[in-house]
């Protein structure tokens, strides 16, 4: 006795669902496959490399499987991705092709000189002591991260922080 054509598909479309394939060649999408190995290299979970790249992980399954939870195509924006590539340590010309966006136009403008690399990044903040490499990381997180709503001003900042010392009025002041 044979298979009926629509059972052959009730089967293929449960295995499909279980294994989140559908059918189409695995290295369809190559920026996963790349930023699922460099993950599994250092021994990360996605929710861990999503942390690393500061987003949801949710955003990384869809990233490593190159499709949204409707199975439709995923399509990232260029910083989702460079910002996936750093959290692995990938670097991010590469997963830019990969997910077929073209590298040169994201790259930093350049001033005469080509942007550094991660690499030479790397080995310049290797080289700084614990104090300065926090300083470096709290400077280049005042660059990423949003200024919250409620953030104060710079002057209320600092006479918060008592940085600037309150000057004490005294008879001609004013």
């Amino acid at each position: 006795m044979g298979v009926s054509l629509s059972s052959w598909r009730l089967a293929c479309g449960i295995i499909c669902a279980m294994t989140g394939r559908d059918g189409e060649d695995t290295n369809s999408w190559p920026l996963g496959e790349l930023l699922r190995r460099a993950r599994d290299d250092k021994g990360w979970s996605q929710e861990d490399a999503a942390q690393k790249a500061r987003f949801s992980r949710t955003s990384w399954q869809q990233l490593e499987s190159g499709r949204r939870a409707d199975r439709k195509p995923f399509r990232p924006k260029a910083d989702t991705v460079i910002n996936a590539a750093l959290a692995v340590d990938i670097e991010p010309s590469e997963a830019l092709r990969l997910a077929n966006l073209d590298p040169t136009k994201y790259e930093p403008a350049r001033a005469g000189r080509p942007t550094a690399t991660v690499t030479e990044v790397r080995e310049l903040v290797m080289r700084l002591t614990e104090e300065q490499r926090q300083a470096v990381v709290n400077l280049i997180r005042s660059f990423t991260e949003p200024i919250p709503s409620t953030s104060p001003t710079t002057a209320e900042a600092y006479r918060h922080n008592n940085v600037l010392p309150h000057k004490k009025r005294g008879k001609g002041d004013y």
